[in-house]
Formats: C-alpha cells, sequence, structure tokens
C-alpha cells in the first residue's frame, strides 16, 4: 500500500494525480469514517430562530454514503401558518458536467409531514398567528410543546445501524435525569455516557435503558418504536421521579413544640 502526500513548495509542479490524491483524501475519509451510520444527522447543524428565519448550522450530513459538509450557514424564511411545518434537506445528485459530478442540498419548509425518497427531517413546528418562535426548552417535557417551538424529537438523526435521537434531545434528558433524586446505576450510567459523548448516544443503548427501567420490556421491541415513543418513555421516567421527589417532600412533617 502507498499512501502519496502532496509536496506544496517554490518550483514544484502540481500534476493532475496530485490533485486526485488530495481529492481522494478528502472525502474517502469521512466516508470510510462514517461507514458503518445510517443517512442522517452526523453532527452539527444547529438550528436557530432568529426574526422570521430558521438558522442552520454548520455540519455534516450523510446521504446515500456521501457525506454532506456544510462550511457556511444556512437561513430558511418562516411565516406562521397555524399548522405543521416541516424543515426538510433534499438532497440531489447532478453529472451533467464531464468535469464533475455536484452533490448539492437544499433546506426548505414543507407542509407536508411525510419525507420523500431524497429527504430528510431537520425540524418540525407549529407556529401561531402573532406568536414568536422559540428554540430554547424550559425541561425536557417542554420540548414537546405543541404550539411555536422548534421541535427536534423526529429529527433524522445518523446512527450506527440505526438512526437515533437528537443529541439535544439526549442531553436535555441527561441534565435533568441527573438531577433527579434516588437514581439508581443504570440512570448514572446513563448520564455518564450522555456527558462524554455529548448527547450522540446510540438508538439501541437508549432502548437497552430503557428495557432496564421498563423491567418487562424487551430491547428488540423498544428498537421498533418511533422516535416520538422513545420520547414519551424517557418523559414518563423523569416524571415519575418527579412525582416521587414532590411525594417525598409532602410527606415530611415539620412539629413546633
Amino acid at each position: 500500500m502507498e499512501i502519496r502526500v502532496p509536496v506544496f513548495a517554490g518550483r514544484r509542479i502540481l500534476k493532475k494525480e496530485s490533485l486526485w490524491d488530495i481529492r481522494d483524501y478528502t472525502y474517502a475519509g469521512w466516508q470510510l469514517y462514517y461507514a458503518e451510520y445510517t443517512d442522517g444527522l452526523l453532527k452539527g447543524c444547529d438550528i436557530r430562530a432568529e426574526d422570521g428565519r430558521l438558522v442552520i448550522g454548520k455540519g455534516m450530513l450523510k446521504f446515500h454514503d456521501f457525506i454532506y459538509l456544510l462550511m457556511e450557514e444556512e437561513e430558511v424564511t418562516y411565516q406562521p401558518k397555524n399548522r405543521w411545518q416541516v424543515l426538510k434537506a433534499e438532497f440531489l445528485e447532478d453529472d451533467t458536467n464531464l468535469d464533475y459530478k455536484a452533490y448539492r442540498v437544499r433546506f426548505f419548509l414543507d407542509e407536508e409531514l411525510e419525507l420523500g425518497e431524497n429527504q430528510m427531517e431537520m425540524c418540525r413546528f407549529y407556529l401561531r398567528e402573532g406568536s414568536a418562535l422559540r428554540d430554547s426548552y424550559k425541561n425536557f417535557a417542554d420540548m414537546s410543546t405543541e404550539y411555536d417551538t422548534v421541535n427536534l424529537i423526529c429529527a433524522t438523526v445518523a446512527g450506527m445501524g440505526e438512526k437515533t435521537l437528537h443529541p439535544v434531545v439526549v442531553k436535555q434528558f441527561g441534565e435533568e435525569l441527573w438531577n433527579m433524586e434516588e437514581k439508581d446505576q443504570f440512570d448514572f450510567g446513563f448520564c455518564s455516557l450522555v456527558w462524554n459523548t455529548q448527547g450522540r448516544v446510540e438508538r439501541k443503548v437508549i432502548a437497552a435503558y430503557l428495557s432496564n427501567k421498563m423491567k418487562k420490556a424487551v430491547v428488540d421491541k423498544i428498537m421498533s418504536y418511533d422516535n416520538q415513543m422513545v420520547y414519551e418513555k424517557l418523559e414518563n421516567i423523569v416524571d415519575n421521579m418527579g412525582k416521587f421527589k414532590k411525594e417525598k417532600v409532602n410527606a415530611r412533617v415539620i412539629i413546633v413544640d
């Protein structure tokens, strides 16, 4: 095996073979690194709502084994429509030019919740007339607020073998779980994993955690849940632990002599 690294120096001729080496290492390395991942969001692409615009941050997306590098922020304008709108990424390939093959991705809003074969979901929202769209959350339960909130629960996020939940959703759950009382070994282990991976937890790991918490549930059954169902199971855990804390506080009795 031979690995060639072009030398950029004065009086050196840049040959076409050197350009090919640059091309191959630029994309082949990323494609090899993420070869086992499904299509979807790989990294970054944080979404902000600013003055009637959705801003998609820099990041990486994978579609049909090609890695799309977003080196600049993208913007999509939005308006309140009193119905669900989905921010979609659509991928197109153009090989009409003999000198190169163009891989394009465009972002747009669609009122159709279903995805096309060459599309993935970035987020969705239901914005009412006279309301402002927000991209921050009070707590884990707030992430599923129906109106006027950027919803990341159903976003298409790449995972190893199976798509997984958005890192922002998982991080919010991990932070809230850590602040709860009466955590068991599974809770501590899951929180540690969330911190170490910045929320990028594989779906099978989430399913294993839920299976342990739900006692009778099995991993294969949970793996068949869609993102909304997985989120609801996680929300139940936080809700039940919160109720336990309230009951414990209410059970305290102070006697003044």
